[in-house]
């Protein structure tokens, strides 16, 4: 059987980062380039990180820059936000554990015209999975909206129903660029696009005996990950006052991987709020009021248990998933 084709578009972020390491774990994918987008960091930093992540995963895989900016921005011709996310991912982006860049990772290709010039190649066959604000896709679709029609999937971690974070009703991917999240739902009609937002992720938090066994149990690259969350601890602490953490990115990861680990999937229509006080708010229709045309897969309910025996096995391997079974024995 071959390898499903993957692009994962990217603004790492630790979530990104540990999204990414299980996604380049999974043999059955063929990750074809990492696309790397402003947001949780500015563009330089978006990008380094992703060539540090595949440094360390020693992997033969090519990051390509991407938008440095929201597309209102990018397409008129404006500098960055500064936007900067230190107080949740660390200066760096990714806790601060010092993984080197490696520059010859980086393509000079652009992450639009790499990922037009993927999907020219393997049409119908291209999944993408956006775990930061959609502004390349957009951009391609600017360029050559036919072609990314031909798209086949796309996952996107980003929005939500009922709940919001960067504002009460707004995810901070969607919000920080609703333009581009317009854009990317118009395809809809042609390509099947899974929301995997705020309702579904919140409900699988990562508490401290969850990390304590990754640090434990799962060698050094769980050394790695216990590290680079602390700073993403502290926060969730700070605002939500869990004890824990949630990985948002790396459940549209688990998703493509074993579509099961969502219980509760709604085809139905979305919008989303372009300004005002409800800017970046997503307006699902889950009871087909409207009678619109459906252009999303909404995620609302998850088998958390799962998702993490899932992500277990994937990242860290089969006998890490077997002794998280034995600490944690489902009741």
């Amino acid at each position: 059987m071959s390898k499903r084709k993957i692009i994962f578009d990217t603004d790492p972020g630790i979530d990104d980062a540990i999204a990414l390491m299980t996604l380049l774990n999974y043999e059955p994918f063929d990750v074809l380039g990492i696309t790397t987008v402003a947001g949780n960091k500015g563009i330089e930093h978006t990008t380094n990180n992703a060539s540090k992540l595949v440094r360390y995963t020693r992997k033969d895989i090519r990051v390509y820059r991407g938008a440095h900016s929201s597309y209102a921005r990018v397409v008129a011709g404006l500098p960055a936000e500064g936007r900067d996310g230190g107080n949740v991912h660390g200066e760096d982006g990714l806790g601060g554990v010092g993984l080197p860049v490696d520059p010859s990772n980086i393509s000079s290709k652009s992450a639009i015209d790499f990922i037009l010039d993927t999907v020219r190649k393997y049409p119908g066959e291209v999944e993408i999975i956006s775990v930061g604000p959609m502004t390349n896709l957009a951009l391609a679709i600017d360029m050559d909206e036919a072609t990314m029609r031909k798209v086949k999937k796309i996952w996107s971690m980003g929005g939500g129903v009922f709940r919001g974070n960067v504002t009460p009703v707004a995810e901070f991917n969607y919000w920080f660029d609703t333009l581009s999240v317009e854009k990317v739902y118009s395809l809809g009609n042609d390509v099947d696009i899974v929301m995997v937002g705020l309702d579904a992720t919140h409900q699988c938090i990562f508490d401290a005996n969850d990390l304590a066994f990754i640090r434990l149990a799962a060698g050094e690259k769980g050394e790695l990950i216990y590290a680079m969350v602390q700073d993403y601890l502290n926060a969730y602490w700070k605002f939500n006052k869990y004890i824990g953490i949630v990985i948002h990115d790396l459940l549209p990861v688990l998703m493509a991987i074993e579509p099961t680990v969502c219980l509760r999937l709604v085809h139905s229509n979305l919008r989303i709020v372009h300004d005002g006080l409800a800017k970046g708010q997503c307006i699902v229709d889950l009871v087909d009021s409207w009678k619109l045309e459906k252009n999303a897969f909404v995620a609302m309910d998850m088998d958390v248990r799962k998702c993490k025996e899932l992500f277990m096995e994937v990242c860290f391997g089969k006998e890490v998933k077997e002794n998280y079974q034995t600490v944690f024995p489902t009741l």
